[in-house]
């Protein structure tokens, strides 16, 4: 259920009204680092915990919930913004550099100082890291590579049961561990893990899969998609205006792909993600901090197509052996990669109100590529539905030459706080195009074109703080044109998301 402005409003300021002056909770929550503009890696907040395992150790003794997660705040922008024009990479560029996937849905954890020096953390989820499964479902729009979904089988099994399609990795856990070697170094460690699978044993009365030379018999299904994830921290602080954090973490997906217990349809499938960070925070006066930063993510995918999906049977034909080694297999690769520099300027005057004003350059590479020896052969042919492509290629750049945020955060009351960022990308595109027919040379190609693609959105937040508790909104820019529902009757959300906990 959607938070919407009512008693729950009321409440909360007619309560407030009757606080006193008491001293602000530590910062925390995604919904905070959000409504200043997503700037994850330029402030100091609980939610760095998933770029720096070891900053636990300073925000120890804490309860949290996220109550719906990012993809509401990715899902959702001002009015007039560009943002979402591109609901891929445009709706994510905001959180790609400064936010893991686990943050997107709702969770919640708890942050507990067991000693002085050893902290410990947990984040529970309902994330389910579909990686692996939009890889093949990239594979099955293209359409030319497989006649059939390997998601859903198709009619690959013509009798008895057929399994489900593969879903994604749900999120087991996510473990942080801490420790703070004083006056030396913090270091940090998260590691999580998600899987989904799905077993099927068969019955004596399943009848086989196929009959007459080439009998198939009913076997059990294994299907399942599988996510690990390390990521290790170390922050130093040498001097008291100066600090430096860094981490490096690597994920691991995998695909269990044996339908009927068939080892040679599908092989791969899986891949490998690196993430690192690297930043400083720099006194340069009494007011003043610089904080550059520097983040880099890669994504690697691959597979081998192995089968023609619409029957699952061709690969299994007795004869053409040696023309289904160059006939039949489709070599699948996915590739990501971003590189994100910035420099953020911390002006805090006071313990009312600090601002932030924040420059750089991001960097993206995305690119799907298939290659398939599509030889005519009149005994052994795969079927390519539409085109007879050995090779695809579709790869996109994304330079954000220059990207601009500016946030501030001030005290309303001492139990209320008011948040806003604004956001600018310079954005331009490239996309490319490759393909090549060794039957039909007229249909290959390989062209790109550019264009531009800037946007701008902005963010407004509130917060409310009473001693060890806080609640944290960030409000839909839309309601301020709605207004409150008992004075124009309009209908909708006052608040996109929201994040509540206690600090003990």
């Amino acid at each position: 259920m959607k938070l919407r402005f009512g008693h729950l409003g009321a409440i909360l300021m007619a309560s407030g009204l009757a606080l006193v002056a008491l001293p602000r909770p530590a910062e925390a929550t995604s919904t905070r680092v959000w409504t200043l503009g997503g700037m994850n890696r330029f402030i100091l907040d609980d939610a760095n915990r998933f770029l720096y395992p070891h900053m636990i150790t300073k925000y120890g003794n804490l309860f949290y919930l996220e109550l719906f997660g990012l993809s509401d705040s990715i899902g959702a922008n001002a009015p007039t913004s560009l943002r979402m024009r591109d609901s891929g990479s445009g709706a994510r560029m905001l959180s790609d550099a400064d936010f893991v996937g686990v943050q997107s849905t709702a969770g919640g954890g708890a942050i507990l100082a067991l000693t002085d020096d050893l902290y410990l953390s947990f984040h529970l989820s309902d994330f389910e890291n579909s990686t692996v499964i939009a890889f093949m479902q990239n594979i099955v729009a293209q359409g030319n590579i497989v006649s059939g979904d390997p998601n859903s089988f198709g009619g690959w099994l013509t009798s008895g049961r057929t399994p489900p399609a593969i879903t994604a990795a749900n999120r087991k856990f996510d473990t942080f561990v801490g420790y703070n070697i004083a006056d030396v170094v913090r270091l940090g460690l998260n590691i999580s893990y998600g899987s989904s699978k799905y077993h099927y044993t068969p019955n004596a009365n399943d009848p086989d899969i196929l009959n007459g030379d080439d009998t198939l018999s009913r076997a059990p299904d294994d299907l399942g998609s599988s996510e690990f994830r390390f990521l290790l921290s170390g922050g130093i602080e040498p001097m008291e205006a100066l600090a430096i954090d860094a981490a490096f973490g690597m994920g691991f997906h995998g695909l269990t792909y044996l339908p009927n217990q068939r080892p040679d349809m599908y092989i791969g499938g899986g891949g490998v993600e690196l993430q690192a960070d690297v930043r400083a925070m720099i006194g340069v006066s009494e007011w003043w901090e610089l904080v550059p930063a520097i983040s880099i993510r890669s994504l690697s995918l691959s597979a081998s197509d192995e089968a023609d999906f619409n029957t699952g049977l061709r690969f299994n034909k007795t004869d053409d052996t040696a023309d289904r080694q160059t006939a039949n297999i489709t070599d699948i690769k996915q590739s990501a990669f971003l590189f994100d520099l910035g420099v953020a300027g911390h002006f805090k005057p006071n313990d009312i109100v600090q601002f932030w004003g924040a420059v750089g350059m991001q960097m993206q590479r995305r690119a799907f590529q298939y290659e398939h020896l599509n030889e005519d052969n009149n005994d052994f042919h795969r079927s390519t539905p539409g085109n007879g492509l050995e090779y695809l290629r579709d790869s996109q750049s994304i330079d954000a030459f220059w990207y601009m945020r500016l946030a501030l955060e001030a005290r309303i009351f001492s139990w209320l706080d008011f948040r806003g960022g604004v956001v600018k990308y310079l954005r331009g595109d490239t996309s490319r195009h490759e393909q090549e027919n060794r039957q039909a040379s007229a249909e290959n190609q390989d062209n790109d074109f550019n264009d531009d693609q800037p946007f701008f959105d902005y963010f407004v937040g509130i917060a409310a703080h009473y001693e060890g508790f806080f609640l944290d909104f960030q409000l839909d820019p839309n309601w301020f044109k709605r207004g409150p529902n008992f004075l124009s009757g309009a209908q909708g959300n006052m608040f996109i998301n929201g994040s509540i906990g206690y600090r003990y």
